[in-house]
């Protein structure tokens, strides 16, 4: 075990060395050769002689920030529909599945009337409850019958097959707030096939097995939110912290989900996976002359659209402290937020290297403090929400998430926390510390290019949200020059009691008794 955290040492020692020296004398280290077609769409492109691979990387410039209430979830169901294939991948018979979606979705139509009539019976004729309820059933009953229907002309995980019978690896995708991306790594020789594969379910997508996906989604967040104390705790801080803009939801509400329908996906997918919301990057082994053929060749007649919906939600400016307690059958925790700016500000920067001194690892101030000297919490964290290479479109949250020791209250790890931030606000870091920080973000961007998945994530996600991959490398820039100056200010006029709000759990066991 010692030999290889040594070894972990060495290896980003040199990694950091070898970062100062490459990007010594230039704010780029390598060429990316950027491709505009006619019809909006970007497609970034870095050469890399070497290992026969590459990494394709999609993002479409929107995500769960981007739903209508309503229909809360669409983003994420959506994503999950898109690894279901095309018109022409994943189906024996398209047009007899596309008969049977129509029936399906008409159906769904009539239990979604029958389900909102519900209350209204209920009130008014319940002699008629029981009728209705067997009517809801038999609807159910239809429903089912046509799924299974459908399912016969479906080939479950052809998409996914293909790709893995190529060599594919990393072939995933996530849903964020502000974008959701798609990307796989293929051999070089396959370029041709992830272009044909990728173009063909963005211009031809196929909603199929659309209600058993929909039951899936609704699953993953009682797996991931309603069955896990410190996601149900964000949840809270989060619908807390914001009173009006999108990022007040944190997961999707089970009772939106269920209710989303093919043509809510069908709403949104038109609106935001056009070629000008759209930003390709591929990175590896592979010719830019080639990727612009290809480019042209499966994206080039995808129509030019500018129907993108942006949010003109501003969140008002927070006027006090905010605090909500969660009672739930866990440990005790707090979370506290404070409220920051979007990627696009001057202050942006100076917050990611607050969130390094306090939070990084068990060098940062916040661990040493509470976990090592005060010994008050056995975990301690900060992080930034929604979060993001670039940061966020508008603006977010800084927050800090900590777990007591037994016998600590939550009151007493609330006050060691502001006892540091209130360092932050009042003194000046000392240069070793924060030189200590730039070296790490200097190792941190050779790292995360090293590899061509890292490196088309962070091009991708930078050219979608800024319209400029070349703010990668400036952003770096603006890491490096950050004094403590900018630190004590930033901490002085964010990192306040009326700026914060503030979640606690309280243990209760199941049944309410505390």
């Amino acid at each position: 075990m010692k030999k290889k955290i040594i070894n972990i040492f060495i290896v980003t020692a040199c990694f950091a060395i070898l970062s100062r020296i490459a990007w010594a004398d230039k704010e780029q280290p390598f060429p990316v050769n950027e491709i505009k077609l006619d019809n909006g769409l970007t497609v970034l492109v870095v050469e890399r002689p070497g290992a026969p691979v590459f990494t394709g990387y999609i993002c479409a410039g929107a995500g769960s920030a981007y739903e209508k209430i309503g229909n809360i979830g669409t983003a994420h169901l959506l994503e999950h529909m898109m690894f279901k294939g095309s018109e022409s991948v994943g189906t024996s018979n398209i047009d007899a599945e596309k008969e049977l979606w129509i029936k399906e979705d008409s159906v769904w139509a009539r239990i979604d009337a029958a389900n909102r009539k519900m209350r209204y019976i209920e009130l008014n004729q319940p002699d008629k409850l029981k009728e209705h309820l067997k009517y809801i059933e038999d609807l159910n009953s239809i429903l089912d019958s046509l799924v299974k229907a459908s399912s016969q002309y479906t080939i479950p995980n052809e998409f996914d097959r293909i790709y893995t019978r190529h060599g594919a690896a990393q072939f995933n995708a996530w849903t964020g707030y502000d974008i959701t991306s798609y990307h796989v790594s293929l051999p070089s020789n396959r370029l041709g096939l992830w272009f044909k594969m990728e173009s063909d379910r963005l211009k031809k997508p196929a909603f199929r097995e659309f209600f058993t996906e929909r039951d899936v989604v609704s699953e993953e967040r009682r797996q991931s939110v309603e069955n896990n104390s410190e996601s149900k705790l964000f949840e809270q801080l989060i619908a807390t912290a914001f009173l009006a803009h999108p990022y007040q939801i944190y997961w999707e509400w089970q009772s939106e989900v269920n209710n989303l329908t093919r043509k809510d996906l069908e709403e949104y997918f038109s609106t935001y996976y056009t070629p000008s919301n759209l930003t390709i990057a591929v990175v590896g082994d592979i010719k830019t002359d080639d990727i612009k053929k290809l480019a042209e060749k499966y994206f080039g007649d995808m129509p030019y659209q500018d129907n993108f919906e942006p949010i003109y939600t501003v969140e008002p400016e927070q006027l006090g402290e905010r605090r909500i307690n969660v009672s739930f059958d866990a440990s005790p925790a707090v979370y506290i937020a404070y409220h920051k700016t979007p990627f696009d500000t001057p202050d942006e920067p100076v917050f990611k290297i607050i969130g390094r001194l306090i939070g990084d690892g068990r060098t940062s101030r916040l661990y040493k403090s509470l976990v090592l000297d005060k010994q008050v919490c056995l975990k301690v964290e900060v992080d930034f929400f929604p979060g993001g290479v670039m940061g966020d479109r508008h603006p977010g949250v800084m927050n800090i998430y900590a777990e007591p020791k037994e016998g600590v209250s939550t009151a007493e790890v609330e006050t060691a926390i502001y006892e540091e931030l209130e360092k932050l606000a009042t003194e000046l870091v000392d240069d070793t510390e924060l030189t200590k920080i730039k070296n790490n973000i200097d190792a941190d961007y050779i790292w995360a290019s090293y590899t061509n998945f890292g490196l088309a994530y962070r091009l991708a996600i930078t050219q979608n949200m800024t319209h400029d991959w070349r703010n990668l490398f400036k952003l770096r820039e603006k890491l490096l020059a950050v004094k403590p100056e900018d630190i004590k200010r930033v901490a002085a006029q964010y990192l306040t009691e009326h700026n914060r709000t503030v979640a606690t759990l309280i243990p209760v066991k199941k049944g309410g008794n505390r």
